[in-house]
């Protein structure tokens, strides 16, 4: 009996020499690691090129580097900073890019601050009649009266024009107009003045008098003659000579015909090619907007036309006397 139920349990164990296992905890989850962004990049701006007003120097303002990518609140610093004042030469602008994981991107851009523009020459005498000194038709008066502005005439706003470009620099521009004078009897005023100006550039714009005064048909060719003998002297004293061709007229009191105007224009260019001088085109300046410029006597100029000419005379001068300034490096 024994025997057969250790048969019987033998026989329904077959899988009895396996030990039993214990239960499986099932597997935890695995969990990533957070995502971190890319490290940041910074990309700056394109070169900078700025005049100095000075040779000081130049407050040069930029714009940030644009950044992109980078962890949390990415921070931008550059040195020099935009609003920093920069020395006349090239300056290299480091900018950094900064994450919240203390990541880094760095870029860079020159900063080229050119020198002040200069003159050559800085003590300019303005020599001529009642046009250099600035007179100006009296309102209501008929065209008849005139008074004498000193303060609009061209060589205070030739003065103006200057100061502006070439702060730098004390640049002097003397008046020396005077009304009812001609150009063929001023030499003695003229030697007078340069004497005490001791300019290094003369401009003349003369001859209008000399135009309106009948003289037997040689009206032309004193006013050539009275300029050419006044540049004849500035040069030999060592001025560089600017010779205007006379401004336009128009019908008025003191009208002059426009073909007297124009040939005595002609003779003053070869005045100008004579003497080395440099010919201002004053005529061709104003001639597109004649009734704006010259007054309503036909010969003085009006505000707005004596503006025209000292910025016509200011080109000048800049086009021949400004000192070329090598580039860069």
């Amino acid at each position: 009996m024994r025997l057969a139920l250790a048969l019987l349990a033998l026989a329904g164990c077959e899988d009895c020499s396996h030990a039993p296992t214990a239960p499986t905890t099932p597997t935890a989850a695995v969990v990533p690691p957070p995502l971190v962004a890319e490290p940041p990049t910074v990309i700056c701006p394109p070169p900078l090129t700025v005049t100095a007003p000075t040779s000081a120097g130049a407050v040069v303002l930029y714009p940030l580097p644009d950044s992109q990518r980078g962890e949390g609140v990415v921070t931008v610093s550059c040195s020099p900073a935009s609003g920093a004042t920069f020395p006349v030469g090239v300056t290299m602008v480091t900018c950094v890019a900064t994450d919240a994981l203390n990541r880094t991107s760095t870029c860079s851009l020159n900063v080229t601050v050119s020198p002040p523009p200069r003159l050559s020459r800085t003590r300019i005498m303005a020599f001529g009649d009642s046009v250099t000194e600035g007179q100006l038709v009296v309102p209501d008066t008929d065209s008849v009266e005139v008074i004498t502005r000193p303060d609009i005439a061209y060589p205070a706003v030739l003065s103006q024009l200057l100061a502006a470009r070439y702060s730098d620099q004390r640049i002097t521009v003397f008046n020396r107009g005077r009304a009812t004078e001609h150009a063929a009897g001023s030499l003695s005023r003229f030697l007078t003045t340069f004497l005490t100006d001791t300019p290094d550039v003369v401009v003349l714009l003369d001859g209008y008098n000399d135009l309106l005064t009948p003289h037997g048909g040689f009206e032309i060719l004193e006013a050539v003659a009275g300029v050419n003998e006044l540049a004849t002297e500035a040069r030999r004293r060592g001025a560089r000579v600017f010779i205007c061709t006379l401004s336009p007229s128009k019908p008025g009191r003191r009208q002059i015909a426009m073909s007297a105007i124009r040939e005595t224009n002609d003779r003053l260019r070869q005045v100008a090619r004579g003497e080395n001088a440099y010919l201002v085109d004053v005529f061709s300046a104003l001639l597109p907007h004649v009734d704006e410029n010259v007054g309503s006597d036909g010969l003085h100029l009006t505000i707005a036309g004596y503006r025209r000419v000292a910025e016509t005379v200011f080109a000048a001068i800049r086009a021949d006397l400004e000192l070329r300034t090598p580039p860069v490096q």
